[in-house]
């Protein structure tokens, strides 16, 4: 099977289930349609980065990092986000800013 030729709501569907930290860290990259599916906000409306290995082994920065991307993937649809010690007020800060930017415009 040709996972490239899957239509892009049967994409979005896998990669709310494969999760944030997932995607972030390839998924995304493996094709054209892949990338597309993975930049669609109405996946990142949940992003759980506190139960995933990589949060382990990632420096806390880079951590940051990723979430913002998530956050700024999400366009405004973000409903949930789990994050343990990486999480900072200026994250939290980014995560609100980018909500109310998003219903305000």
């Amino acid at each position: 099977m040709d996972w490239s030729l899957l239509p892009l709501d049967a994409l979005s569907l896998i990669f709310v289930r494969l999760g944030a930290v997932d995607i972030l860290m390839g998924a995304g990259l493996v094709c054209h349609s892949w990338l597309v599916a993975a930049k669609l906000p109405e996946v990142w409306r949940s992003v759980d980065m506190d139960k995933h290995e990589v949060v382990l082994r990632k420096g806390d920065a880079v951590l940051r990092q990723m979430a913002k991307a998530a956050v700024d993937r999400s366009d405004g649809q973000l409903r949930e986000f789990a994050g343990r010690l990486f999480v900072t007020d200026e994250l939290i800060k980014y995560i609100v800013e980018r909500y109310y930017s998003s219903i305000t415009t």
